[in-house]
């Protein structure tokens, strides 16, 4: 507890703090709501981003026991523009359960894995910024012979809801010849079993019910498709690859409907075959009703024991004589290298040679920075114009195949420091900072800290790594204290500096609840007790715990409350985008016309508030620097 004498030296303290961060330009402003004003939801802490909880359960006909394979999380398809957030790993049972954090504007993802791609809608939880994506890859999988499934259930699995599939975009050897269907080269066979030899060619079954599949051209783009002269067609078209036991075989292939009555089901196959012609097993993806659009679709399987070749198998049962199944890029898999033993094959892994990395994840993304703004009079009210720091960065996380967390680079740019005070600015990360072998990339000028030799902050229970301790110092000065927060001031050009965290491979942290970009925070004119964290952020073990509930704050541990007033307003904000912050001393709410409907609703209303649509800004409140 605090002597009177130190209670009366911390209030002149800020006393001091408050007159120095206020010493700003002296432009006049009139805003037509003053952020004070503003009614703000318990339990609204400003996240411009949701946490969403990521479950994926790939087919059991693919065997973990010594594989990890990959899959990629992007915002959209690759081809529509979509940018990497994640990659990891499955376990033994072909399961990934962890967490990312995406923009709270972002609906749905991008996921692909060896057994196909798929658009998953972001699902929100009881109204919460929270949400949940949930995939079962072997969902429509299934283990018996071409045309053994009666009628009956043939018509009960109409209704199967599929997913929704896009192309895979991996780029590996196809097993394969004439997988684009460009040569009018095909065989004829009694019916399915009858293929039994290794010769590079695709042929076409004829059974004795009825119907056949045929070569046909769209253009000069070739393809396949079943002949719809008669009602009832049972038939398919195969090809068969050497394999192995143990081989990982994926068969991916377009396909689509022309015509639109009747109904029409496809299978894609893969059929271990044995050393005597006896199939091993019938691993399957079953299509209900195949879609008026191009879809891909992929199905995957570990070859089982006893395993000399592999029959490839497009089937189709139509029921039409109006409509018909079309069918394209067939591609198929094998075995590949595996040179680090890591359980990632070298195509997929983004360190081949190296069996303790694997996967580069990023925050935001691969390509977009985020941008954290501070306030730096905590426990003072702020003016609200968010630039006493402003500091752009972009995480990327190296994996193991196990998906901890190896390396840590972070990307940074202070663009723009809107105070007098000297600040410093620092990240928690949950977890012992002893499984930290080294920071580098640290700047520090001043001698206010403690660092322990492996970079991190001395006296912390959690990793605490600070990146400068004066942001003036990673800038340079425009005169007066400010910088690129008053037009009329001659502009800064910003640097890029880089922080690289290396963690200690044998207490390397799994990547789960705690993700990038973690909990910032700047420590306020070189007095250490005095952070500054995002809203709802709990603060580190130095913080000076006699400055909560003091001023404006109504900070309280026991309700789960850090760095709001008593009407919830924060100190600094994180978003997602490389943000466009106000000029100096005019509040947020008179730079971004929806800040307040968005802060008002708790989120709900105008997410994409800080976007550069038409009616969304004042240009002139928004700092640009003169020409």
């Amino acid at each position: 507890m605090k002597t009177p004498i130190r209670l009366i030296i911390t209030a002149f303290l800020l006393l001091a703090i408050g007159f120095q961060s206020c010493k700003k330009s002296d432009t006049p402003v009139d805003p037509k709501k003053s952020m004070d004003d503003l009614v703000i939801p318990d339990g609204f802490v400003f996240e411009t981003t949701r946490e969403v909880d990521i479950s994926i359960q790939m087919p059991e006909s693919v065997a973990f026991t010594d594989m990890r394979s990959r899959f990629d999380i992007y915002t959209n398809q690759p081809a529509e523009g979509g940018k990497l957030i994640t990659s990891g790993s499955f376990d033994q049972n072909g399961t990934f359960e962890g967490s990312i954090v995406v923009p709270s504007t972002l609906t749905e993802l991008y996921v692909q894995t060896l057994a196909g791609a798929v658009i998953v809608p972001i699902t929100t939880f009881n109204g919460s910024k929270e949400g949940g994506v949930i995939i079962d890859f072997g969902e429509n999988y299934g283990n018996f012979p071409p045309d053994s499934l009666p009628a009956t259930l043939k018509q009960l699995q109409n209704t199967h809801s599929s997913l929704i599939s896009v192309k895979n975009q991996s780029v590996v050897a196809n097993l394969v010849t004439n997988g684009d269907f460009s040569d009018n080269n095909f065989g004829t066979m009694l019916n399915w079993s009858s293929l039994s030899a290794v010769d590079e060619k695709w042929w076409f079954s004829r059974d004795s019910r009825s119907g056949y599949m045929e070569w046909a051209q769209d253009g000069a783009d070739g393809y396949i498709r079943t002949n719809n002269s008669t009602n009832n067609f049972y038939g398919g078209t195969s090809q068969m690859i050497t394999a192995s036991a143990g081989d990982l075989i994926t068969f991916s292939a377009d396909m689509k409907r022309e015509g639109t009555s009747g109904t029409i089901y496809s299978w894609l196959y893969l059929i271990p075959i044995n050393s005597n012609g006896n199939a091993l097993a019938y691993y399957n993806i079953f299509v209900t009703n195949v879609p008026t659009n191009w879809v891909n679709k992929t199905i995957a399987a570990t070859m089982p024991s006893g395993t000399v070749k592999c029959q490839v198998l497009f089937w189709t049962n139509d029921y039409t004589t109006q409509s018909r199944a079309l069918f394209d890029n067939a591609f198929v898999t094998g075995p590949v290298s595996d040179t680090d033993g890591d359980g990632v094959d070298d195509e997929l892994d983004d360190y081949p040679n190296d069996p303790t990395r694997a996967f580069d994840v990023y925050y935001p993304n691969s390509t977009d920075w985020g941008t954290f703004a501070f306030e730096d009079l905590w426990p003072g009210k702020g003016d609200y114009d968010f630039n006493d720091l402003v500091l752009d960065y972009h995480y990327k996380s190296v994996l193991s195949s196990a998906n901890q967390l190896v390396d840590l680079y972070i990307d940074y740019s202070v663009r723009a420091v809107g105070a007098s005070l000297i600040n410093g600015f620092g990240i928690l990360i949950e977890g012992d900072p002893a499984n930290v072998q080294s920071v580098t990339g640290q700047n520090f000028t001043e001698d206010y800290l403690t660092i322990a030799a492996n970079g991190t902050e001395e006296n912390q229970s959690n990793t605490v790594i600070i990146f400068f301790d004066n942001a003036f110092s990673m800038i340079g000065s425009s005169g007066g204290g400010f910088v690129n927060t008053v037009p009329t001031i001659p502009y800064v050009d910003p640097d890029t500096n880089q922080l690289h965290v290396a963690f200690n491979v044998s207490s390397t942290r799994v990547v789960s609840n705690r993700v990038a970009p973690y909990n910032p925070f700047i420590i306020v004119d070189k007095t250490r007790g005095i952070e500054v964290h995002l809203a709802g952020e709990v603060p580190t073990d130095l913080v000076d715990t006699a400055l909560f509930g003091t001023w404006a704050d109504d900070t309280n541990p026991a309700e789960g409350k850090y760095y709001q007033t008593v009407n919830n307003l924060p100190w600094a904000i994180d978003l997602p985008v490389s943000f466009d912050y106000p000029v100096e001393q005019v509040q947020i709410i008179d730079a971004y016309n929806f800040f307040a409907d968005w802060a008002e609703s708790g989120g709900n209303l105008y997410d994409d508030w800080y976007e550069d649509l038409t009616g969304y800004r004042n240009t002139e409140n928004i700092y640009a620097p003169v020409e």
